[in-house]
Parts: structure tokens; C-alpha cells; sequence
């Protein structure tokens, strides 16, 4: 939300030509919406997350098969979630929002995992 505030502090603080000043006001509907919606989006994708001897993930209370291999990057990780319904998320887990021991342990247990899954 704070990228979106200086966005419109950014557009705000511009001089504009007066043939263009019509376009502020548009500009900011745009961005405003668009902060309500990731804002919408990051709400409903809080929640516990566990990963079971199976190799499923227990979130909301249903059960989450990993779609494809995790996208590990040195600041998170993606997971493709499906559950048995067909739904299907894809979840940032960042690595500032896990102590330094549950990273780890979430690292070694996703590449754990994934190599007892290999054929």
C-alpha cells in the first residue's frame, strides 16, 4: 500500500500541462482501485500453512497438493497449490515473514520432498 501512496504523492507533485490536467483525477481512480484490490488479494491469502508427512499442505482447512516444483528465490518461495475441488493458488512465501528456523526447516522439508518425488 505504501508503493501506491507514493504513486500518487508522485503524480500529485508533477506539473502537468494544463491540456493534460484532466487526466489526474482518472490516474488516481485507477490507482486507488488497484491498491484496494491487491490489498483484497494479500487478505485473503493469510493463514496457517503446514506441510503433512504426505507432502500435502494443510491450509484452511483443506487439503493442498503442490501443482508443480516450488520457485525458490533467495527472498521467497512460490507454491502452485491445487486442492481436491480444482482451486488453485499461488502463494509468496517470504523469507522475512518466517524466524530464521522455520525457513530452514521449510526449505529442507520442500527439498526433501521433492526429491522423494522424483522418478
Amino acid at each position: 500500500m505504501a508503493l501506491f501512496a507514493l504513486c500518487v504523492a508522485l503524480l500529485l507533485s508533477l506539473s502537468w500541462p494544463d491540456e493534460w490536467a484532466w487526466c489526474i483525477a482518472p490516474i488516481l481512480v485507477l490507482l486507488l482501485v488497484e491498491g484496494w484490490r491487491n490489498e483484497r488479494h494479500l487478505v485473503q491469502r493469510v493463514g496457517c500453512l503446514a506441510l503433512d508427512v504426505n507432502g500435502e499442505w494443510l491450509w484452511r482447512e483443506a487439503r493442498w497438493r503442490t501443482e508443480r516444483k516450488a520457485d525458490w528465490l533467495p527472498f521467497g518461495v512460490l507454491l502452485v497449490l491445487r486442492n481436491q475441488q480444482g482451486k488453485r493458488w499461488r502463494l509468496w512465501l517470504m523469507h522475512d515473514n518466517l524466524p530464521p528456523g522455520e525457513w530452514r526447516t521449510l526449505r529442507a522439508c520442500c527439498f526433501l520432498h521433492e526429491e522423494q518425488t522424483l522418478p
